[in-house]
């Protein structure tokens, strides 16, 4: 056998390991896009399937699969794992303790030094921060709608302080200069976040969560506490000053709680769609001829919310979260460590090339070469966040309701669905609904201590 026919064969099982090393992360897009489209399509089967073993059975990507599991067993029906997935999912990024909750997220967005033999999708997913406002949101709903009211409430107040943390600790990180963060990196940096200029507008930054204030103080009010709801309406109201159901209830936080005796409360919350699933970019880096990095990035796609409805003399629902604009505000947030993460690797794999051709070993250089180029053929950006999560949330609030059934009906865009729903003298109660596509799915729960217990949603097939 030839000498260097030899070498090759010394070097196959090297890189077939390489390539088998990056395989179950090339599939990671694909099964999570068939998990979202049959949410969509109304098979909850096949998203749980998935969402469980990413759960269950993933090294790097464990918090990301809970709050899947938590998301899609919610939208399934199954509100005690979901609230079991959810609260796990708080607790991973957040440490409980008597005096105040301290976060554990250790990766924050701008750590720039990584494994260089590796790319960003073999690193731990930890949530960021608007995922893990999202995961307390529907942590709360998921045990209100599970009967667990008292773990509800803890969360409630829990993500009052989680937010303010979230605020202090993740602003001051991403302050910071990356590691390893030069001029191209900069350059590179500032040019992809200006292409998600157009998607985050609506947003400040990451952590802010109007739906999650509003929605925590409604369940406090309800359960007694009003001068900390009163300064949970006040901190929605601050972010979404245009939502008119945030306004008032900030507005009458000093006056007469409610509802008022003889009335009811309905607080009805509202999905639209899912948010966008990211791609990968290549990017060519001309301080280093014939590499380039890969960064993830959104598809610039026009997004208007859906025209919701609700029968009552309020009748048209308000926007609170744009769910799409915090996670591209996130990718902006993280671009700076992402990109100065990645050219600090293409310096490496320059700098071990150049290195090897220099020595004059012909093994060693070939041996760099076919490894750099295995490494470059299937290295792709790390495309993972919470794919179950809503485009968008929108809100409505009739705290004047007489006590009785109600058939509500949600006008989306034209199509009724409608839920009946029962209203107990002075409770409080929640009406949540997920529309994923072809389905409209959701359940009601007593947001106050008594009342009528969880009820579901009559689903209703939409023509899109």
């Amino acid at each position: 056998m030839p000498r260097r026919t030899a070498r090759r064969a010394r070097l196959a099982p090297v890189l077939a390991a390489l390539c088998a090393a990056f395989a179950g992360c090339v599939s990671i897009d694909r099964e999570a896009r068939e998990a979202v489209d049959s949410l969509a399509r109304g098979d909850d089967a096949t998203a749980l399937a998935w969402s469980r073993e990413l759960a269950d059975e993933s090294h790097y990507s464990r918090n990301l699969g809970l709050v899947e599991a938590g998301r899609v067993c919610l939208l399934a029906g199954n509100y005690a794992e979901a609230a079991q997935r959810l609260t796990a999912a708080v607790d991973s990024a957040v440490e409980r303790s008597e005096s105040a909750p301290k976060l554990k997220i250790t990766d924050l967005g701008n750590t720039a030094m990584a494994a260089t033999v590796t790319d960003d999708r073999t690193r731990q997913y930890y949530l960021p921060a608007y995922e893990v406002n999202f995961a307390l949101e529907y942590g709360i709903v998921a045990q209100l709608l599970a009967g667990l009211r008292d773990g509800a409430l803890a969360d409630a107040r829990l993500s009052g302080y989680v937010q303010d943390l979230l605020a202090e600790t993740y602003g001051a990180d991403l302050a910071k200069e990356p590691e390893g963060a030069d001029d191209s990196s900069r350059t590179i940096a500032a040019e992809q976040a200006a292409t998600l200029e157009e998607m985050i507008a609506s947003t400040r930054n990451s952590w802010e969560n109007a739906a999650l204030w509003w929605l925590a103080g409604a369940l406090l009010e309800a359960n007694g506490e009003r001068d900390t709801a009163r300064q949970f309406y006040l901190r929605a109201a601050a972010i979404r000053p245009d939502n008119p159901y945030f306004a008032a209830d900030a507005a009458r936080a000093d006056g007469a709680p409610t509802p008022r005796a003889g009335k009811a409360k309905l607080v009805v919350v509202y999905d639209q769609g899912f948010v966008p699933m990211r791609e990968s970019l290549s990017v060519p880096l001309p301080i280093y001829t014939g590499f380039a990095i890969h960064l993830p990035t959104y598809p610039s796609a026009p997004f208007a919310d859906n025209a919701v409805r609700v029968a009552g003399p309020s009748p048209v629902a308000a926007p609170a979260v744009n769910v799409r604009a915090l996670a591209a505000r996130d990718l902006k947030e993280q671009l700076p460590g992402i990109v100065a993460r990645n050219v600090t690797r293409a310096a490496v794999q320059a700098g071990a090339q150049a290195a090897v051709n220099a020595s004059g070993n012909d093994y060693a250089r070939l041996a760099v070469f076919l490894f750099n180029m295995v490494v470059s053929a299937v290295r792709s950006a790390d495309t993972r966040s919470w794919r179950t999560l809503p485009a968008a949330q929108q809100v409505w609030c009739n705290a004047e309701m007489e006590p009785g059934v109600y058939d509500v009906g949600l006008t989306v865009n034209g199509r009724l669905v409608s839920a009946r729903v029962p209203l107990a003298d002075g409770e409080t109660r929640l009406l949540w609904v997920a529309d994923t596509g072809l389905t409209v799915r959701g359940a009601s729960a007593a947001l106050s201590g008594h009342g009528a217990g969880t009820v579901d949603l009559q689903g209703m097939e939409l023509t899109r």
